[in-house]
């Protein structure tokens, strides 16, 4: 049986076509969000987010190419507190390196502001969008927008007496970057049919945004573990060394600081969070098969988020322990699997629907 609304065949054909161009650049946005999350979270574990000590979002675009520029460049960097305190005597070579992953990361930079704006302006201007779609895709860009300003205020905050970026900044700057996929993503989802109507998601829908804003605040606490590079503190679990609650914990004052400032306390925090946040889900998995009469796109949809909870938990576990060994293959991956299990609930809250039964290609939506 269907879980679509019913339409006539060729009703459904136009609107398709109508929403084709539109979910296609949908789905370019977020592939690209997620290779600059891939591409930034390699320039970070590599140390190479302060290898470019300015910003000049035009003329940067270009890359150092004869010896004079490379050397004026690896000039400016031997100016900056990270060279002096941390890569004093690095080689031209090794300089190379890192400077080419923050240069490409700017450059993925660009390539998502300009693959929101332009396409957007497009459409603006054939007037295929109208309504909620137009209202989206201005925030869509306006965030894209305010996230590359995020990203230069996060390098700025690493360009003084202490080599290292903030924690709150970078935290801000990934869920900013999330918050542009999550946005990009739900549009892509408004262009779908609706599913119809199962009974009793009322309650499931407000358990699931629960989830979901949990996911929300343990991707900005993983955000601060890696910031801090508090997954290095203790590599053994359950347990942190031989106990369940290290001497020390949440010993800072005033007491607040001990969730946002003490990396111990906040590697404790991410842990335990995670393992609530994954029984929440297999608990909502469980209710929902045994309790709700869903839809087969919605248990479709259930079983991604299950699978991929699961899945984020052990690679959390596995990068507990063995982070030594694969410093930046696991955290990128856990990073990757953590943006997967975000648009995997997203899809699914939205295919629980709002109790609204129209087409999502139709004109309320903004196709025309």
């Amino acid at each position: 049986m269907s879980s679509y609304s019913s339409s006539p065949p060729d009703e459904l054909r136009v609107k398709h076509l109508r929403s084709k161009p539109l979910a296609i650049w949908l789905r370019c946005v977020c592939l690209s969000v997620l290779a600059i999350l891939i591409v930034g979270g390699i320039t970070r574990l590599t140390g190479s987010g302060l290898s470019m000590v300015d910003w000049r979002p035009i003329a940067g675009i270009l890359p150092p190419i004869t010896d004079a520029q490379w050397n004026e460049v690896f000039d400016q960097y031997k100016g900056s507190p990270e060279y002096q305190k941390v890569n004093a005597g690095m080689s031209m070579e090794a300089f190379k390196d890192i400077f080419f992953w923050e240069y490409l990361h700017r450059i993925m930079g660009r390539i998502v502001g300009l693959l929101c704006l332009l396409p957007y302006l497009w459409f603006l201007f054939r007037k295929k969008l109208t309504g909620n779609l137009r209202l989206k895709g201005l925030l869509l860009v306006l965030l894209v927008g305010v996230q590359g300003l995020m990203g230069w205020y996060m390098v700025k905050s690493g360009l003084v007496s202490n080599p290292e970026v903030s924690h709150y900044r970078l935290a801000a700057h990934l869920g900013l970057a999330f918050t542009v996929f999550g946005l990009a993503w739900w549009m892509l989802q408004d262009l779908k049919p609706v599913p119809k109507e199962s009974t009793g998601t009322g309650k499931l829908r407000l358990f699931a945004c629960g989830i979901l804003c949990l996911l929300c605040l343990q991707i900005v606490y993983g955000a601060f573990t890696s910031g801090m590079k508090a997954g290095y503190g203790f590599n053994t679990f359950p347990m942190m060394e031989e106990d369940w609650v290290p001497e020390g914990l949440f010993g800072l004052s005033p007491f607040w600081q001990n969730f946002v400032a003490d990396k111990f306390s906040v590697q404790f925090i991410h842990r335990w969070m995670g393992t609530v946040l994954a029984l929440a889900t297999l608990g909502m998995g469980w209710f929902s098969f045994k309790s709700v009469d869903l839809t087969e796109t919605q248990k479709s949809r259930l079983r991604w988020v299950l699978g991929l909870v699961v899945a984020q938990f052990s690679l959390g576990v596995v990068t507990i322990l063995i982070i030594i060994d694969f410093p930046i293959l696991l955290p990128v991956m856990h990073q990757l699997v953590a943006l997967f299990l975000f648009a995997a609930l997203l899809a699914f809250i939205h295919s629980l629907g709002t109790g609204k039964a129209q087409s999502v290609a139709g004109k309320e939506q903004g196709v025309t």
